[in-house]
């Protein structure tokens, strides 16, 4: 996997910045043409694959991918990222939602007690290196359950593991929020390494 190296949000917030993730994630903007670009992803995956033999699933993943674009947005994203790989028979799946939050954080706030302020129930906090400096994050683990595909079918339950990342504007004036998710259990403790990894490369750059 090669990185790549993708710039947020230059249009209406200073500083922009900027995240490596490897090639195989797709980047969708939330702030404009969602739905163009959902479609287009939708495309990309089921290239090889007629509409007769998958429309069904083609549909279902389009709506699935819009409705998470459109909450992501209303919740303050400004990007989303997808990973939706099979590799070696294991598939791989994974989410990272870039918000931005005006809340001005206090210069004597430090990223330990940040963390731990946002922790609670099942979830871990943690203190992480992003662009060389220490920042807040959040480890979580929570269960979803699903509307069954037929009433006599049992719901579908989902473990969910992700990584909340925030990181301050360097003028401290609002957060940028980096939200991890994988439902894939058995590769989680992976997941969060490179999770880590990705929030790691994230690089502040004047507009």
């Amino acid at each position: 996997m090669n990185p790549t190296e993708t710039a947020g949000d230059p249009a209406g917030v200073t500083p922009a910045w900027s995240l490596l993730l490897p090639s195989a994630w797709s980047r969708v903007r939330l702030r404009t043409d969602r739905r163009e670009q959902v479609q287009a992803l939708v495309a990309r995956a089921f290239a090889t694959v007629s509409r007769d033999q998958a429309g069904e699933v083609r549909r279902s993943l389009e709506k699935d991918l819009l409705g998470m674009a459109e909450k992501a947005f209303r919740n303050g994203g400004r990007e989303l990222y997808l990973l939706s790989e099979v590799r070696r028979g294991l598939p791989l799946a994974a989410s990272c939602v870039v918000s931005v939050h005006p809340e001005p954080l206090p210069a004597d706030v430090s990223p330990e007690i940040l963390a731990q302020s946002l922790a609670g129930g099942s979830s871990e906090a943690a203190v992480i290196l992003v662009d060389g400096e220490p920042t807040a994050a959040v480890r979580r683990s929570e269960a979803k359950v699903f509307q069954a595909a037929l009433p006599e079918l049992e719901p579908p339950r989902l473990k969910f593991t992700g990584l909340d990342v925030y990181a301050p504007f360097p003028d401290r004036s609002q957060l940028l929020l980096l939200s991890f998710r994988t439902p894939v259990e058995p590769i989680a403790d992976s997941m969060m390494i490179l999770f880590e990894a990705i929030a790691g490369s994230l690089r502040w750059q004047e507009a």
